[in-house]
C-alpha cells in the first residue's frame, strides 16, 4: 500500500492539541443504516447562511457510506475524524434525518445546501481489482481518481488526484487497507486548499476571534506542512546543484531521473533504456508533522534520451532486476505478489504482459533474455534458503528446456552466447580429504578451495548436452559473465578484467588497477565499461588502456552501452539529504566519446 515510510519521531513545531486523538468517530454498526455522531440534526429546514466551517465528505468507494458501503464509511470516517481534530466541522451521519436528506438529495452539493454546509468533498473511486490465484486468496485493488472541493457558491471546483492500492486476502479487507490509505491521502491534499480558499481566509482576516481561533490548528498545521515541504525541495535543488559541482571526471554526466528518485536500470535494447521506477512524493505526517513519504506502484518503462517514456508494467513489487531480449522485443521480470507468491511474468512486443508461472515457494530472479527472444535463463530458488538452480524457461509457453542444480555448489553468473548457447560458472562444493590413519590433525592437508568451471550448455542439442569450457585456476574466482553480441567473447568480474575467448579457449586478464565491477561489451565487442571504487571506467581492448569517464562521491554501478554504442548508463547511487537511511538510485548517462585520456593496463 502507499501507506508513508514514517522516519523516528522528533521534536515537532505543531501544538499537541492538533495531533488527532485515536477514537471513533463515526462508529460502524451493522449494515451501517446509520453512523452514530454526538450531533443531533441541525435545522434542516433553514435556508439561512452556510456554516462557514462545516464540511459534508462525499466519497463514493464501493458506494456512498449513506448506501452501506463499509470502505467509504471507514475512509469517510478517518478524513471527517481529522478535519475535526483541526478545527473544521465535517457533517455526521447519526442522525436519521441527516442521512435522509443525503440519500434522496440529487447531489451532494445539493444536500450541503440543505444541510447548511460551506463545503463540499467529493469524489467517485473505481478501483481496479485484481484477484490473485493464491492459497487462500489474494485480491489487489488500484485506484487512480480525482476529487473536488468546492464551495456552495463557488462556481469552479478545486481539485486534486488521489492514488493509491493495496491488498487483502478478501475483497473486504483489501477495500478497508484501501480505503484508510487513501483517507490519509485525501487529507494531505484537501485541507491546504481549504484553508487558502477565500471564504476560510476572511475568517483569518476579519473581526471574528472566536471562528478564527476555532481553525487556528488547521491553519498552524498547513503552514508547517507548507514549510516542510519547501525545505525538502530545496534541499533536492540544492543536491542537484552540488551534483554537478561535485562531478570532476572527464565526462559530463546527464541524469535521466529527479532527484530523489528510485530509478533501476535493467539494461539496453532497440527502444532505449530499461527503468524499473516507483514514484515518491514527499509527505508530511499529521500525527508527527515529520517529513515522510508515499511510494507509489512501481512501474516498469522503456525511456530514450530525448526523455520519451513508454509504459510496460505497473504492479506491487517487481522482484530482482528485468531483463529485455537484445532486440527489445520481449522483457522478462519476477513479480512479487505481497510477498505471498512469485510469478515469472513476460510483455510481449504488442505490450500485453503474461504470467508463464506462479508459485508460492519458487523464488524466480536475474533473468537473462535469449537472442531472438524464445527463452530465458534465471535462477530459480524451491525455497527463500534453498540453493539456486539455474533453469531456462520457453517463452511461449513457460516450459522448463533445462535445468541444472547447484549440486551443493553455487552459480556464480551465465550469458547467452546464441538463441541456443547459454554458458555459466560454477563452483563445486569443497571436498574434504580424508586423513591418513593416525595421522595428527596438524598433519591433514590444507583445504584445497573449491574448483570454479565455465561451462557451455547447447540446448539445441536433444537432451541439452554440457561441456566445460575453461578450468578457473586455484585462488582465482570469477563472477558477472557477461557476452558479446557476437558471443565470441564473455567477460567477467574479478581482480582483473578477464576476457574469455570462446572459440580459442583461451583467458586473458588485464590489470586494471582493482578489482573490475559489473563488466558489459560495446555492440561492437571492441570495448569494455565497467566500475572500480564506484566510478565508471572505459577499456579498449585493442589498445589495452583504461580510460575514465566519472569522478564524483556517488556510488556507480551496472553501466551498458547504449544500442548504438555511443552512449553508457548507469546507475548513480547517493544518500537522500531529506530522509535518514534512505537511498536514491538516478539514471545517469555519459557520452563514449567523452572518455579520459588513456592509462597503459598491460596484461600481468
Amino acid at each position: 500500500m502507499t501507506t508513508p515510510a514514517e522516519p523516528a519521531e522528533t521534536e515537532t513545531e505543531i501544538p499537541p492539541e492538533l495531533v488527532p486523538k485515536k477514537r471513533r468517530f463515526w462508529p460502524v454498526v451493522g449494515a451501517l443504516a446509520a453512523l452514530v455522531g454526538v450531533a443531533g440534526f441541525f435545522g434542516l429546514r433553514s435556508l439561512g447562511e452556510p456554516e462557514p466551517l462545516r464540511v459534508v465528505v462525499a466519497v463514493d468507494l464501493d458506494g456512498h457510506f449513506w448506501d452501506g458501503s463499509r470502505a467509504s464509511a471507514t475512509l469517510v470516517n478517518e478524513l471527517c475524524q481529522r478535519l475535526d481534530a483541526i478545527g473544521f466541522e465535517p457533517v455526521r451521519g447519526g442522525d436519521p434525518e441527516v442521512l435522509d436528506v443525503l440519500r434522496e438529495s440529487e447531489s451532494p452539493e445539493a444536500a450541503a445546501k440543505k444541510l447548511r454546509a460551506a463545503f463540499v468533498v467529493k469524489a467517485k473511486l473505481t478501483p481496479e481489482m485484481i484477484e490473485h490465484p493464491v492459497e487462500g486468496g489474494y485480491f489487489e485493488l488500484r485506484a487512480d481518481a480525482s476529487f473536488e472541493l468546492r464551495h456552495v457558491r463557488d462556481e469552479v471546483a478545486q481539485s486534486g488526484r488521489l492514488v493509491s492500492w493495496s491488498g487483502g486476502h478478501t475483497k473486504s479487507e483489501a477495500f478497508r487497507h484501501l480505503a484508510d490509505t487513501l483517507a490519509l491521502q485525501a487529507f494531505d491534499q484537501v485541507v491546504p486548499h481549504l484553508v487558502k480558499h477565500p471564504a476560510i481566509q476572511s475568517i483569518f482576516q476579519g473581526n471574528d476571534i472566536k471562528l478564527a481561533d476555532h481553525v487556528a490548528k488547521a491553519k498552524k498545521y498547513v503552514e508547517v506542512r507548507g514549510g516542510r515541504l519547501e525545505d525538502a525541495q530545496r534541499a533536492y535543488e540544492d543536491l542537484e546543484k552540488r551534483r554537478k559541482d561535485f562531478d570532476k571526471g572527464p565526462a559530463k554526466v546527464t541524469y535521466h531521473s529527479v532527484i530523489g528518485a528510485d530509478d533501476a536500470l535493467g539494461g539496453s535494447a532497440a527502444p532505449g533504456f530499461l527503468v524499473k521506477t516507483a514514484a515518491i512524493t514527499p509527505f508530511v505526517v499529521p500525527r508527527t508533522m515529520n517529513l515522510s513519504w508515499i511510494t507509489g506502484l512501481e512501474t516498469l518503462e522503456w525511456r530514450t534520451p530525448g526523455g520519451e517514456r513508454k509504459l510496460l508494467w505497473s504492479g506491487y513489487h517487481l522482484f530482482s532486476y528485468p531483463a529485455a531480449a537484445p532486440d527489445g522485443g520481449r522483457v522478462v521480470f519476477a513479480e512479487d505478489l505481497f510477498g505471498w507468491a512469485k510469478t515469472l511474468t513476460v510483455v510481449d512486443p504488442d505490450g500485453k504482459a503474461r504470467r508463464l508461472r506462479l508459485d508460492e515457494d519458487h523464488r524466480y530472479s536475474q533473468p537473462k533474455v535469449a537472442p531472438g527472444g524464445k527463452a530465458t535463463a534465471l535462477y530459480d530458488r524451491a525455497c527463500r534458503d534453498c540453493p539456486a538452480s539455474l533453469v531456462v524457461v520457453s517463452l511461449d509457453d513457460g516450459k522448463t528446456l533445462y535445468e541444472r542444480a547447484s549440486e551443493g555448489g553455487i552459480f556464480s553468473g551465465f550469458a547467452w552466447l546464441d538463441p541456443n548457447r547459454l554458458a555459466f560458472l560454477h563452483k563445486a562444493i569443497p571436498q574434504d580429504d580424508p586423513a591418513a590413519p593416525g595421522a595428527e590433525e596438524s598433519d591433514k592437508p590444507a583445504p584445497k578451495p573449491p574448483p570454479q568451471t565455465l561451462y557451455v550448455a547447447d540446448l539445441g542439442a536433444s537432451p541439452p548436452a554440457v561441456k566445460p569450457l575453461y578450468e578457473v585456476p586455484e585462488y582465482t574466482r570469477f563472477s558477472f559473465l557477461e557476452a558479446s553480441r557476437d558471443g565470441k567473447k564473455l567477460v567477467m568480474e574479478g581482480t582483473n578484467l578477464s576476457i574469455f575467448d570462446v572459440e580459442a579457449g583461451k583467458l586473458q586478464r588485464f590489470a586494471t588497477g582493482s578489482v573490475s565491477e559489473n563488466p558489459s561489451f560495446s555492440p561492437d565487442g571492441k570495448l569494455v565499461t565497467f566500475t572500480q571504487a564506484g566510478d565508471v571506467y572505459l577499456f579498449d581492448i585493442e589498445q589495452q588502456a583504461v580510460r575514465r569517464f566519472t569522478k564524483n562521491p556517488w556510488r556507480e554501478r551496472y553501466p551498458v552501452f547504449s544500442e548504438d554504442g555511443t552512449r553508457i548508463y548507469f546507475e548513480s547511487l547517493g544518500d537522500d539529504p531529506n530522509y535518514e537511511r534512505r537511498t536514491m538510485s538516478l539514471i545517469g548517462s555519459v557520452a563514449v566519446k567523452d572518455a579520459g585520456p588513456p592509462e597503459p593496463a598491460p596484461a600481468p
